[in-house]
């Protein structure tokens, strides 16, 4: 199955490796990564089901708080992928999303030492070398991902609904429109199947 960029510009900077890291402590099961565009747009690497998206909170017991603000998605490949440190999510528990759909916005939460995006895949529980499984250098160092076509939601709903160009010209007025239009998307799809 084809893995796609976790942002939607495509290029990114490895900021922290997979494996071992003697000068942080511990070991690393993700890879850090931080988006080269302003816009810090996180996306899904494949398609698949969102199991959480929370804000883990400060625990003595359960070390996601790290994470902070993060997004599970059990994928079609049935890996598990983790976006965390996100400054804001864009999916809910149970949505299915699509590679390439908007999962949310590279931050800092957690615990971190600046905005990235820990990704981490796991097998069901069992960490994977995300680098390997993107198909990047496990290094520090400037990469480049291929982004899927994207599906315009908004003409599909229209095509499917009979909604004139006019009510597509309201609707896109709205500030959140892409959301709104890909939400749409899925509630019509899932009704359908």
């Amino acid at each position: 199955m084809p893995k796609y960029s976790p942002f939607a510009s495509g290029s990114f900077r490895v900021s922290s490796p997979y494996g071992s890291r003697p000068d942080l402590g511990g070991y690393h099961a993700g890879i850090d990564l931080v988006d080269l565009s302003p816009e810090r747009i996180v996306t899904a690497v494949m398609g698949g089901k969102v199991i959480r998206s929370r804000i883990a909170l400060y625990s003595e017991t359960d070390l996601t708080w790290q994470w902070g603000n993060y997004v599970a998605v059990q994928q079609d490949d049935a890996k598990i992928a983790y976006y965390c440190h996100l400054a804001g999510r864009s999916v809910e528990v149970g949505e299915i999303v699509r590679a390439g759909d908007r999962i949310g916005i590279m931050g800092s939460t957690g615990y971190s030492t600046g905005p990235h995006l820990h990704f981490e895949i796991r097998d069901p529980m069992t960490a994977i070398n995300p680098a390997d499984y993107l198909g990047i250098p496990n290094a520090v160092g400037i990469c480049s991902m291929p982004t899927p076509p994207q599906l315009d939601c908004a003409a599909e709903v229209c095509r499917i609904c009979g909604l004139e160009q006019q009510t597509r010209d309201y609707l896109d007025a709205y500030k959140y429109a892409a959301d709104l239009w890909r939400k749409i998307y899925i509630k019509i799809k899932g009704g359908q199947s």
